[in-house]
């Protein structure tokens, strides 16, 4: 869908106006292949991993499986999550982040968000989960909306929770290698024990 080398006439950068969907500044892309470089690039930004370890990409190879997950996201449950690029001015087509609600243990949709470091407090995440909330429940609002967040991440607790979630745990994080890290679970109803098990395991 997007160009990715220049050539004569033609620009490297993508075409917002391509998008899915739009919301507000921000086109609302599925994810491609293509897009495995300047993701990888953003998730191995060391400002990305400050405050969360378990954001950082090792490898373009770790970012492709990630993102080949994320592609199949889209094709079994209709939804997942977007790449998002700037629709306006000089920098339209030029990626700010990754984010929007994508399917976790059939049990709950999962609001996430990653944005380039020059795109944050702008409010991005703010319009991101809106559309992405929007989304999930129009394909299935049987199910809660949740985040996973790192205890340490106080940007990404503030976002959902300006998103209108509430905490409803806090535990061990069982994927990070650090034996004191904590998790937050937050959501947008209350959340039965059996759930929080399977979100939070």
């Amino acid at each position: 869908m997007f160009e990715k080398e220049p050539g004569a006439g033609i620009s490297a950068r993508p075409d917002a106006r391509d998008a899915q969907t739009r919301s507000g500044r921000l086109g609302l892309c599925r994810p491609t292949p293509d897009d495995a470089d300047e993701l990888f690039e953003m998730y191995s930004d060391p400002r990305l991993a400050e405050a969360d370890p378990m954001l950082a990409h090792p490898s373009i190879t770790h970012t492709r499986t990630v993102l080949q997950r994320r592609i199949a996201e889209w094709r079994q449950h209709g939804q997942g999550l977007w790449v998002l690029r700037h629709l306006l001015g000089p920098s339209a087509g030029e990626l700010v982040g990754i984010g929007g609600c994508s399917l976790y243990a059939n049990t709950a949709w999962n609001l996430s968000f990653s944005m380039r470091p020059q795109n944050w407090g702008r409010g991005y995440a703010q319009e991101i989960a809106a559309a992405g909330m929007a989304r999930a429940q129009a394909v299935r609002p049987d199910l809660p909306i949740m985040a996973v967040v790192a205890a340490r991440n106080a940007r990404s607790s503030r976002a959902v929770e300006r998103a209108g979630l509430h905490q409803v745990w806090q535990g061990p994080d069982n994927h990070d290698p650090d034996p004191t890290a904590t998790m937050l679970l937050y959501a947008d109803r209350s959340l039965s024990d059996g759930q929080i098990h399977a979100l939070t395991r």
